[in-house]
């Protein structure tokens, strides 16, 4: 498996619900049509999670860099690029995004 994160931070509280509403409509729907997705996780960090800055963690599953490649390279990344750059100037929000191999580890 090969994935990409993206680490959202906290929006302003009197942004939240906009946001919110705008991520559940129309940025996750976008994820959702990558070319090569197997799977999406989103995880809130709730309101413990707002000393590590930490909001908003989705993680996009590609079978393979190839996939991941080709998925970056698409039309369709382009436009969730393009809203995350809205989300960011309208909400004041930062994005940190990264992607490698998915390490299976028992503990």
């Amino acid at each position: 498996m090969y994935k990409a994160i993206g680490i959202w931070s906290w929006p302003r509280d009197e942004d939240r619900a906009e946001f919110d509403q705008h991520y559940e409509k129309v940025h996750y729907p976008l994820a959702e049509k990558l070319p090569g997705a197997r799977r999406i996780t989103v995880q809130t960090g709730g309101e413990n999670g707002r000393a590590s800055g930490m909001f908003r963690v989705a993680e996009v599953y590609f079978d393979d860099r190839a996939a991941f490649d080709h998925a970056a390279r698409s039309t369709e990344w382009q436009a969730m690029a393009a809203d995350a750059q809205q989300l960011i100037g309208r909400y004041g929000v930062t994005l940190l995004a990264a992607d490698g191999e998915e390490v299976d580890r028992q503990y």
